[in-house]
């Protein structure tokens, strides 16, 4: 089964009553997928303040929740949804109210949305997938009955000034690996379905500091890896910059830009046409990239 690279995420607040929007809406009709995180904040506000769980619980947000709701019924695509996105995350966990509020405004939720038709809302249970926060998943997990997919990240931030004890390259098997073991070996013991599909909900890495093929090799060995781990049904990556050495632009890099090239051409995985002709494009404005390629073809990989 060939897993599709193409799927807009995207951030709403929990007061907003167009999800998706009319621009997203048309990505849809265009064949692309919805992902919708409703954030617990007031996006209509100024500075979007967080809202607490318990807000949400007594049905202070059902009106533009069902406006949500209504909206995503009457689309003809399947839209996945999430609530606030990274709940494990240490700038969230027990912020804007406990694990066992942040399931019960989850349940919430979903029972607004199927009480209001959107039965073509796939609930993404996205979390970071962090090692040091797997103990924390047992209490924010909603139930089997109010999630689809379980997603998290897989990410190497090698040199990323915002992560100054991150020394060591991660690989991308490396990254996704602890959470989907813990899944599927402890996740039966928590009420966690180990069959459900799983999403990476971002994916990426920064520049590897001194060794730009390495950069290339990361990406390119994402479809290989992705055959070792059948419960990944989907890849999300984040082609953003969050700090002047943590840019995981895959268009800023030209090793990233070939890896990925490379990787969008296996068999095992879809990259959209539309997506694979810009990286192609951005790829033959740079020369130096021949040499990168005699590279990737003749240098001994890293293990070998």
């Amino acid at each position: 089964m060939d897993r599709k690279l193409d799927i807009v995420y995207t951030w709403n607040g929990i007061d907003q009553t167009e999800v998706p929007t009319e621009a997203e809406v048309e990505y849809a009709e265009e064949g692309r997928l919805i992902h919708a995180n409703i954030e617990a904040k007031r996006f209509n506000v100024r500075g979007h303040p967080e809202q607490d769980y318990k807000d949400i619980i007594v049905g202070r947000f059902d009106r533009s929740l069902t406006a949500q709701a209504k909206r995503i019924a009457g689309l003809e695509h399947p839209v996945f949804v999430t609530f606030d996105h990274e709940a494990d995350a240490n700038k969230r966990y027990n912020r804007r109210g406990t694990p066992e509020e942040f399931v019960m405004a989850w349940r919430h939720i979903v029972d607004v949305y199927r009480e209001n038709g959107a039965d073509n809302a796939v609930w993404v249970w996205n979390v970071t997938g962090w090692p040091d926060n797997l103990s924390r998943l047992p209490r924010l997990w909603p139930g089997n009955d109010y999630v689809d997919w379980i997603s998290w990240e897989a990410y190497n931030m090698t040199g990323c000034e915002l992560m100054p004890h991150w020394d060591e390259v991660v690989s991308f098997e490396e990254a996704l690996r602890p959470a989907y073991e813990w899944v599927q070996e402890e996740g039966p013991k928590h009420g966690i379905d180990p069959d459900k599909p799983v999403m990476i909900g971002e994916m990426g890495t920064v520049p590897i500091p001194g060794d730009p093929m390495a950069t290339a090799e990361w990406y390119a060995d994402i479809p290989e890896v992705l055959k070792r781990y059948e419960r990944v049904k989907a890849v999300k990556m984040w082609d953003g910059m969050t700090a002047p050495t943590c840019d995981f632009r895959v268009g800023q890099d030209a090793y990233a830009q070939w890896g990925y090239s490379l990787a969008g051409r296996h068999p095992y995985v879809a990259v959209p046409e539309r997506v694979q002709e810009i990286v192609d494009r951005a790829l033959k404005t740079k020369e130096h990239l021949r040499k990168a390629q005699e590279e990737v073809h003749g240098r001994p990989r890293r293990g070998e």
